[in-house]
């Protein structure tokens, strides 16, 4: 009878491990999927001061900086171009490297 209780203990016990550790998971991964839109933890982040401006071919084009970021690590970073509209080369005082 006392072999049989501490199996029963020991069964309890375990089974309350593998409850919290599922509990804890789905919460983990609720937390997760509600903050990640209003954090920086996933995706394309851009800086707007790290932008600029300048001419190529005649068109004003405006290059924004941006980072890739997983788990608010940033694992990659550069460039878009975003074509603003035509200018004329008097216009153009600064000059992109084509």
């Amino acid at each position: 009878m006392y072999e049989t209780n501490n199996q029963n203990l020991l069964f309890m016990f375990t089974k309350l491990k593998l409850n919290l550790a599922v509990v804890t998971t789905v919460a983990l991964i609720i937390t997760a999927t509600i903050t990640a839109p209003y954090t920086k933890a996933f995706g394309k982040q851009y800086n707007l001061n790290k932008n600029f401006s300048c001419c190529k071919n005649n068109k004003l084009v405006i290059h924004h900086y941006y980072t890739v970021n997983v788990l608010w690590l940033a694992i990659a970073d550069g460039y878009t171009e975003e074509v603003i509209g035509n200018t004329t080369p008097e216009e153009c005082t600064i000059r992109c490297s084509e």
